[in-house]
């Protein structure tokens, strides 16, 4: 066991105020965090997306989405909170910015054995939690009893540690984690458990820990959250990792606040005023109609695309087909045909998004199945399938079967619904009872959570290791909490993924996520909507940041662990600001140039 020496922990100086706006802080300046030198980790390599030069200090302010019901991204799965999460606790390893390898994180090395599905990792010596106690396997232990605890909430975190016997503690820094069977992603699972403080959450109930997080281990501490308002996380002056080779020049903004708002107009003119620093443009009538501002004018906001190999997830419009009346696949079906997304592409989304037929676009050319036909808008064909289905249009055009009229309730947080309200009514004239149900995120994940919905419109994520199991498999349809949101419970679709599992050739998995592809196209779960490939933000012209900004892999949160507040630039902005003058332009557009 190794703690840091006291002269190495070093404190927060209230001597030095950080240069940026006091934000939502009751117009209180945060003090700098100083950190006392550490001599650099030999060994190792330096992150080559990372900068170097990059300036420790500042505050960033992004937008954070709506409120959510938690905090804790093991409890509800949530973005923001995920995002918030990896910034609080490391994982045993992390995969290389830009390389398909391990990197160091929690643990500085492991081995696998020669069974293929046994790996044992070292915790650094170093590491310890923020109140000074060593991290140890006991914790690494314990969040696996946590995540397995049938009590807890945590059913998507459950899919993947189930997948492992209980880690067996072989010192206080040795643990071996060993998976149930030999599977290609086994060390990438092992090496994403993380470790939770046993000396400080046991007896705890887990399902309790929400917006509090005392004691952590990673380069940041949440120091506050005002509910429907902000989270603002402080960055570690006593980070034990902080004199890595890999972490140098990354992690650098003194304070992160994200401002939660749940209209995302809203929080455009609030990122016009200088609420906060970046605002990634998710809606493409916004990016068409509305960055053409004074600010973006005279170059104070710059207005960016970002091209890089990020995988793609899909979006879709979950039907929950655990409801008797979506069942029949050719209500399904129906639902698909109805949907007129060629319209909406081109008149609320000005053709800047593909159209999907695949829950894997980035495995083919130009992110289309040449395989699958594009699901078009046919009113026709989607009226007799209802009849077929015995939803025949009865008294007042309403479509009924055994005296149950046909309905259908779209449940979602977000207050821009011109997609969902064309649908309705398109809905409507093929005699379908349409409605849509607005509540907060928080409302909208308990009832998720609990598979309270007819339709529930989501966005994936895909990481670099396609895993969809969570998504697909059976074993989660009933589990509260899953994110099996349609229920889907298929034999084919289960032997595909356990087919999967078991193939360590890449391309050879490709093949069977094809094939799955398939399957799901005809099972229809999700009503498959549109991508984007790129990513598009507009921030205000203070910061630093490296070459490729976002990195190979990653989206504009990137800019938490790479980019810095430039204090140079800072100041030329508010001289610019100050005389009404504009700044030299950057620009437009920025394509991935690396490795």
């Amino acid at each position: 066991m190794m703690k840091l020496p006291a002269s190495m922990i070093t404190g927060i100086f209230a001597a030095l105020a950080i240069l940026s706006g006091c934000g939502d802080n009751g117009g209180a300046q945060l003090p700098a965090i100083v950190d006392q030198p550490l001599p650099l980790q030999g060994g190792g390599q330096f992150d080559p997306v990372a900068a170097a030069g990059a300036q420790k200090g500042g505050e960033y302010r992004t937008w954070g989405g709506p409120f959510p019901k938690s905090l804790n991204s093991w409890l509800d799965n949530w973005s923001t909170s995920a995002e918030i999460n990896a910034l609080l606790f490391h994982q045993l390893a992390d995969m290389h910015s830009v390389e398909d390898r391990p990197v160091p994180d929690l643990a500085s090395s492991w081995r696998a054995e020669a069974d293929g599905r046994s790996f044992i990792f070292e915790i650094d010596p170093a590491a310890v939690w923020s109140d000074g106690k060593p991290v140890t396997a006991e914790d690494v232990q314990f969040y696996y009893d946590t995540i397995m605890n049938p009590k807890n909430l945590t059913v998507v975190a459950r899919s993947i540690v189930d997948r492992f016997e209980r880690p067996e503690i072989l010192s206080e820094r040795s643990v071996r984690i060993r998976a149930r069977e030999r599977y290609w992603k086994a060390f990438w699972d092992a090496a994403s458990f993380v470790a939770f403080p046993k000396h400080v959450w046991e007896g705890q109930d887990f399902n309790s820990i929400n917006f509090e997080f005392p004691v952590v281990n990673g380069p940041y501490r949440l120091r506050e959250v005002r509910r429907n308002r902000y989270a603002l996380l402080e960055r570690r002056a006593d980070w034990w990792a902080r004199n890595r080779r890999y972490n140098q020049n990354k992690f650098n903004f003194d304070y992160i606040r994200y401002r939660f708002m749940e209209d995302r107009n809203a929080a455009l003119e609030a990122f016009k005023k200088g609420d906060y620093d970046l605002y990634a443009v998710y809606t493409a009538s916004i990016w068409v109609q509305q960055t053409d501002f004074d600010q973006i004018r005279n170059n104070w906001v710059v207005r960016q695309t970002v091209y890089n190999r990020m995988p793609l997830g899909f979006q879709g419009i979950a039907i929950n087909m655990r409801r008797e009346k979506f069942q029949d696949v050719r209500v399904r079906r129906a639902l698909t045909l109805l949907l007129n997304r060629a319209q909406l592409n081109e008149k609320l989304m000005f053709d800047q998004y593909v159209l999907l037929n695949s829950y894997f676009p980035d495995l083919y050319p130009g992110n289309v199945n040449p395989a699958a036909p594009s699901a078009t808008y046919d009113p026709e064909l989607a009226r007799r399938l209802l009849d077929e289905a015995g939803w025949r249009v009865g008294p007042g055009g309403i479509r009924t079967r055994e005296g149950q009229a046909l309905s259908v309730s779209f449940l979602t947080d977000s207050a821009d619904q011109r997609h969902l309200n064309v649908f309705v009514e398109d809905l409507k004239r093929a005699g379908i009872q349409a409605s849509i149900e607005q509540l907060s995120k928080a409302e909208v994940t308990k009832r998720t959570d609990a598979f309270q919905f007819d339709l529930y419109w989501i966005n994936t994520g895909s990481g670099r290791l396609k895993d969809p199991e969570p998504l697909f498999l059976s074993t989660f349809a009933h589990q509260e909490a899953s994110y099996n949101l349609p229920g889907v419970e298929d034999a084919q679709v289960d032997r595909f993924l356990e087919d999967l599992r078991g193939e360590e050739n890449l391309g050879r998995r490709n093949e069977i996520l094809k094939r799955l592809d398939q399957r799901l196209l005809e099972l229809q779960p999700y009503i498959l909507l549109w991508q984007s490939d790129r990513d598009r933000v507009l921030y205000w012209n203070r910061f630093g940041m490296p070459a490729n900004p976002f990195g190979k892999y990653a989206r504009e949160n990137a800019a938490i662990v790479y980019w810095w507040f430039d204090r140079d630039r800072a100041a030329a902005l508010d001289r610019a600001q100050q005389s009404n003058q504009a700044l030299p332009s950057l620009p437009s557009e920025i394509h991935y140039n690396g490795p």
